[in-house]
């Protein structure tokens, strides 16, 4: 049984890079491309045609590898398609694809892709082939893979014609075939994807392109648009569809199909070193592409505050930031030597995990629970909240020494006074299901200074997220840390995480029912805040007149998102006065129970207005 497998494994942008010994991901296009990608082969190396990458696509690897490369099976997937080995059968689309969400480590396992599995199945076979399209299951109207060719707006049946030609004059031994799978067959077989053992692989190619060099010299591309430039590529589909059935109709060569996948989400698994070599302040902020002028807004706030002497190591959590969005936060720094953004995606490791979210939490809200394994070269970093302003130098909490801590954050009043009596349910709740030991030191999470290091050595990632997933926790990732950090809580000033006065409620009728001694710190931290935090779904973009209200706008208007912010406000009027209605209601309610003491009529508040 050989192992001399290599399966090439077509780039043309940064994307996550597949591991195992068979694996040889290459840059395809890589003479006209802008960057040379590390960590792959380029099909610019010896005798290449990578400068007809716009034309052949994912066919100039198929080449280099014919010219330059030997192994006993030669196989091609894309950057985001791959073949199944496993014995499962998936759900597929019309396209015959078995969509997938995340491509990451995980898929090896379901997909069957480990080294012996693949040479246990490859070795049994002459050709692999990706499963076969129904061409009616597209439309019901493409009787033919021809018909499918040409009715694509960009492609021309011109093309076909000639290629006809050419098979009928240089190899008519194919001829038949050529008829019989572009005009009467019933499935086609696309995305030049198969494994191939040598002698097939090179009389193919052979064939393959010796008929698309005599394509080009037929033919004229150059008024084609970008799609219906790529016409060698399309060509190639057709032409492995005619080869493939030349060959299983022959008998003389054993076939094999299998799946092929289609991910959604193939971004390259990043590993960051700090930034900088001295005083590295490291901060983590989460968000989604539409918060991104809210956490503009927080940054414009690090940025007015932050000293000269420390180096400030931005990493910004998101799972679907335009690139746009991007490139604004970053030009926010960019004249700025001792700050650095970069931007880091959680969402592939939370994948599989059933996390509650509710009201106005996000999914982003887990994402600081894999900051252990998505920084292993930090021994600790800063979190804080995406709706916050910072009113101090956040270098001053990161110095803090949290040896032999989990994590340092400030005690949570709010939550004291819920478990008082103003939330029903949350006594019981703590005591009975998060099994919270001493409920007044819970902690509030939008600020965490993070002990990485001892994180990793207490749990893995995988042990946080099933956790978190096992129940519907109340406080999702809030209650989630605050269990599993139990007794190993440094806390520290609540001045860090000063929680706004939501609804006029919070300090009047919730925190003034926790212990005197922690609405006495609550109380004074309000005097001297050095982090405001509009927790809850009243926020300053919507309310700016709410507690701390102009703070946020302060710094708003250092952003270059400031018209937007307005522009949005503006837009949500009818659900701002909706939403001010909602909260005269809620106070009333508290007034009610003030002064009659009827505490179970809170559960008809809605959920969302709660927290």
């Amino acid at each position: 049984m050989t192992k001399n497998i290599k399966i090439y494994v077509s780039c043309h942008k940064e994307c996550y890079l597949p591991k195992g010994a068979f694996f040889y991901p290459i840059q395809v296009g890589a003479a006209c491309a802008q960057k040379r990608m590390e960590g792959m082969l380029h099909d610019d190396v010896g005798d290449n045609i990578s400068k007809k990458n716009l034309s052949y696509c994912e066919l100039t690897a198929q080449y280099w590898a014919w010219k330059n490369e030997d192994a006993d099976y030669y196989g091609f997937f894309h950057y985001r398609r791959y073949l199944s080995f496993s014995k499962k059968k998936f759900p597929q689309n019309r396209f015959a694809d078995v969509e997938m969400e995340f491509l990451n480590d995980s898929v090896y396992q379901k997909l069957a892709l480990d080294t012996r599995n693949i040479a246990r199945v490859v070795n049994q076979y002459d050709v692999i082939a990706s499963s076969a399209v129904n061409l009616k299951k597209l439309h019901k109207s493409l009787k033919s893979n021809y018909v499918q060719y040409a009715s694509t707006p960009y492609q021309y049946k011109e093309d076909l014609d000639v290629m006809l030609e050419i098979i009928k004059e240089k190899y008519p031994a194919f001829y038949k075939t050529a008829l019989y799978y572009l005009k009467k067959s019933p499935v086609g077989y696309f995305c030049n994807m198969f494994i191939m053992k040598k002698p097939v692989f090179e009389a193919y190619s052979a064939w393959l392109f010796d008929i698309l060099e005599e394509h080009e010299k037929r033919r004229n591309y150059k008024n084609y648009s970008v799609e219906g430039y790529r016409v060698s590529g399309y060509l190639g589909e057709r032409l492995f569809g005619i080869y493939y059935t030349y060959l299983k109709r022959s008998g003389k060569y054993r076939c094999l199909e299998l799946q092929r996948t289609l991910f959604q989400n193939f971004d390259k698994q990043e590993t960051l070193k700090p930034a900088f070599e001295k005083n590295n302040v490291a901060i983590a902020l989460a968000a989604n592409d539409y918060f991104a002028p809210y956490l503009a807004t927080t940054l414009a706030s690090i940025l007015a505050n932050a000293s000269p002497k420390h180096n400030y190591d931005l990493i910004l959590l998101s799972g679907d930031m335009l690139p746009g969005n991007k490139q604004i936060l970053r030009q926010m720094v960019a004249d700025k030597p001792n700050f650095s953004i970069r931007f880091l995606n959680p969402a592939s490791l939370l994948h599989g995990y059933h996390l509650s979210v509710r009201g106005h939490f996000s999914i982003e809200t887990y994402y600081r629970l894999v900051l252990p394994q998505m920084l292993p070269d930090y021994e600790k970093i800063l979190y804080l909240d995406s709706d916050m302003v910072v009113e101090a130098d956040v270098a001053d909490l990161y110095q803090e020494d949290i040896s032999g801590y989990l994590l340092a954050a400030t005690r949570d009043a709010d939550t004291a006074g819920l478990y008082n009596g103003f939330e029903p349910d949350k006594k019981e709740y703590m005591d009975k299901v998060l099994q919270f030991k001493r409920p007044y030191e819970y902690f509030q999470a939008g600020v965490i200074l993070f002990n990485l290091e001892a994180f990793r050595k207490a749990y893995t990632t995988e042990e946080i997220l099933k956790f978190a997933a096992k129940e519907q926790w109340q406080l999702l990732d809030q209650d989630v840390l605050n269990k599993l950090c139990e007794d190993r809580v440094k806390y520290i000033d609540m001045s860090w995480n000063v929680m706004v006065d939501f609804g006029h409620i919070r300090i009047n009728n919730i925190i003034r029912l926790a212990p005197q001694w922690l609405n006495r710190m609550y109380m004074e931290a309000r005097e001297h805040p050095k982090v405001i935090h509009y927790a809850g779904p009243e926020k300053p973009w919507l309310f700016p007149e709410m507690d701390m209200g102009r703070e946020f706008w302060k710094y708003a208007k250092q952003t270059p998102y400031y018209e937007n912010m307005l522009f949005r406000m503006s837009c949500a009027s009818g659900a701002r006065e909706s939403e001010k209605r909602r909260v005269n209601y809620i106070r009333r309610g508290a007034q009610c129970i003030k002064e009659n003491g009827l505490f179970y009529t809170l559960k008809y508040i809605p959920e969302r207005i709660k927290r």
